[in-house]
Parts: C-alpha cells; structure tokens; sequence
C-alpha cells in the first residue's frame, strides 16, 4: 500500500529539549523552529503531549481515552519521562501525520543541520502497522 502517511520525529539533547519546550532562544532551537514554521509546522515534545492527553482524560473521564492507563504509567517511570521528553515530532496543525513530501523535505532540512550533538536521530516513519509499534490492546467496557 503506497497511501501510507508519515511523521518525522527527532531526537534531541536535553539542552536543546529544554530550550524548545520552555521557547527559549538558542542557535538550534531557533533553526528547528524556522523550519517548523516555514512548513506551518509546530514542534510537540513527545511527553508533553502525553502528558496533555492524561490531562484531557481526567477532565473528560478516562473511560472515553483507551490509552489512558498505559500514557499515564509512562509519563510516571522516570526513565520514560528521560526518553519522552528529548523526543519530538513534527504536527501539520492538529495532525500528527501528514504526506511523505512534506514530511520528507523537512527530514532533509534537518538533516541538513543535524550535528549529533543537539540534534541526535531524524526518523521518518510512516503509518503502516507491520513498521510500527502498536498501541496496547484495551478492554471495550459495555
């Protein structure tokens, strides 16, 4: 199936991390957020939005968020939260996934900048199952 759509996910150094998610100003914070923009893009830390899809459960009721308890354990293992909060992705607006031309003309502007010392891995993945990890099975309630 060639309908597949991607994301482009980075994975960065805490400092670079820090810089992003508290909008502060650095030479590579600056470049990622310039490329974000010019494909009308934003940055989302992986962990922040774990952590903002717990929040909307809590507030809506968990029954309705199947992932809940498997986010909510995550972003409490501190080795997790290490792992999670380096990480980023690319969103069109809402969407988390978009077409592989736009996904992969970013890939290449960051490859482009990437020093292996703030910036440490650019991955494109794409949405076929049998590539990705899927999420854990949950229980239907009646």
């Amino acid at each position: 199936m060639s309908n597949w759509l991607y994301q482009v996910r980075l994975k960065l150094s805490q400092g670079l991390s820090d810089d992003l998610r508290k909008n502060q100003p650095s030479i590579r914070a600056d470049e990622l957020r310039k490329i974000a923009s010019s494909h009308k893009m934003t940055l989302v830390c992986t962990f922040d939005a774990f952590q903002e899809y717990c929040n909307e459960a809590e507030q809506n009721g968990i029954q309705s968020y199947p992932l809940y308890e498997w986010t909510k354990a995550v972003i409490k293992d501190p080795i997790k939260q290490q792992k999670h909060t380096k990480s980023f992705a690319f969103y069109l607006g809402l969407e988390q996934v978009y077409e592989k031309n736009i996904a992969a003309a970013i890939q290449q502007e960051i490859e482009a900048i990437k020093d292996n010392k703030d910036i440490l891995e650019v991955k494109l993945i794409d949405t076929n199952p049998a590539k990705n990890p899927q999420p854990p099975q949950t229980s239907v309630a009646d």
